[in-house]
C-alpha cells in the first residue's frame, strides 16, 4: 500500500524465476506492487526487476566450469581460440564487421586479428558442438601474450565411459585421437621415402643449435625454435621442448602454418608429412622434435606458426617464429 506517498511493502509477493544464460545462473524477480489512488480503488502493477543478479554460483566453480566473458585482441599479434568441438557458427558483430579478421583452422581453432588501428568492441557468437558462446571481442593497446589464448568448452567434454557431465545436460564424448592416422595418410599422399627422410630428420634432431630468442612458455612447457633446413623440396623444422612441470607432456596434434606479409589475413596450413622425436616428454625433461613439411616460398617478413596440443590437458602451446630466423638460402626475395 502507498500511504502519504510512502510505499508499504507488506503486500509484496515476489515470484522468482531461475534461467541460465551463457553459463551463468540468472535470477529474475517479478514483484507485485499494490498501491492506492486517491479515488479509493486498488490497482496492481507488475514489473520485473531485471536488476538481475548475474553471477557464477560457487557450485559452478566446484564443478570445474570456466567461463570466458571477453576475448582480447591487440596490435601486431594474433588471438587464438580453441574449441572443444567443431565450429559451426562464428560471427563477429552483425557479420559485416570490418574491424577484425579471422581464420578457422582444423575446424575448431580460430585465429583473430584486428585490421584497423583502434577497433571498437563488439559481440562475438561462437557455436561449437552443442554449445553457444556469447562473448565480447575487445581491443587493448597492450596485452600480454598469455591473454591472447582461450579454451572454450574444455570443461564440458568428458571421457568416453563417464556417467557424469559438467555444466550441461548433454554429455559430449571426447573425440578419438586420430592424429597418427592423419599423419600416415599425409605420408602416403606425399609419396616421400620415409626411410631416407627419417634418417635425415634424426641426424638433424641431434644437432643442438639455436637459443632462447624465439620461444614461448605455457603451463610449464617451453617451446623454442632450434633450426631449419630445406632439402629435396622438403623443409625440416627442429624445435626444443622443455617440460618444467611435474606432469608428462603428451603431444596430441601439431599444426604448422605459414603467415605471409603480403596477405596478413592469410594462414596457410603446412601438413606435417613426417615427424621425428618422442611424442611424450616426461616431467622435468627435455626433448628435441623435427617436423617435415613440403617446401614453400618464404619471404623475409613472413612467420611460421606452430600450434602444439597437450593431450593430457587439452591446452596448447603456440610459437611464432619469424622467417628471418631461417637460413638465408631458404628465404626468397
Amino acid at each position: 500500500m502507498q500511504q502519504n506517498g510512502i510505499l508499504n511493502t507488506n503486500r509484496i509477493n515476489p515470484d522468482m524465476k531461475v534461467v541460465k544464460l551463457n553459463g551463468r545462473t540468472v535470477f529474475s524477480f517479478t514483484v507485485s506492487h499494490y498501491f492506492k489512488i486517491k479515488k479509493g480503488k486498488d490497482y496492481q502493477m507488475k514489473y520485473v526487476l531485471t536488476g538481475v543478479f548475474c553471477f557464477l554460483l560457487s557450485w559452478c566453480n566446484a564443478l570445474g566450469q570456466s567461463q570466458t566473458d571477453s576475448i582480447i585482441t591487440t596490435k601486431g599479434a594474433v588471438t587464438l581460440i580453441t574449441c572443444g568441438s567443431a565450429i559451426t557458427t562464428f560471427q563477429i558483430g552483425d557479420g559485416k564487421n570490418a574491424d577484425y579478421d579471422y581464420r578457422i583452422v582444423d575446424g575448431n581453432v580460430v585465429f583473430i586479428r584486428p585490421t584497423v588501428a583502434n577497433p571498437r568492441a563488439t559481440n562475438l557468437v561462437i557455436r561449437e558442438g552443442n554449445n553457444i558462446h556469447y562473448l565480447i571481442l575487445a581491443f587493448r593497446e597492450k596485452a600480454e601474450l598469455s591473454r591472447l589464448k582461450y579454451n572454450l568448452s574444455a570443461g564440458n567434454s568428458v571421457k568416453s565411459g563417464s556417467n557424469t557431465s559438467t555444466g550441461s545436460n548433454t554429455t559430449s564424448i571426447q573425440e578419438e585421437d586420430n592424429s597418427k592416422e592423419t599423419e600416415d595418410a599425409a605420408i602416403a599422399a606425399s609419396g616421400i621415402d620415409t626411410v631416407t627422410v627419417g634418417n635425415i630428420a634424426e641426424d638433424f634432431r641431434k644437432q643442438r643449435k639455436g637459443g632462447h630468442q624465439y620461444e614461448t612458455t605455457a603451463d610449464g612447457i617451453t617451446l623454442s625454435f632450434s633450426q631449419a633446413m630445406s632439402l629435396n623440396n622438403l623443409v625440416y623444422f627442429s624445435f626444443r621442448i622443455r617440460n618444467r612441470s611435474g606432469n608428462a607432456f603428451v603431444i596430441n596434434k601439431v599444426t604448422l602454418m605459414h603467415k605471409t606479409k603480403a596477405d596478413t589475413a592469410a594462414l596457410f596450413t603446412m601438413p606435417v608429412l613426417y615427424r621425428k622425436g618422442l611424442s611424450t616428454v616426461a616431467g622435468r625433461a627435455d626433448e628435441s622434435v623435427v617436423y617435415v613439411a613440403a617446401a614453400r616460398d618464404f619471404k623475409k617478413n613472413d612467420e611460421i606458426i606452430l600450434v602444439m596440443y597437450n593431450k593430457t590437458t587439452d591446452n596448447q602451446v603456440v610459437l611464432y617464429t619469424p622467417v628471418s630466423a631461417l637460413p638465408k638460402y631458404m628465404i626468397s626475395k
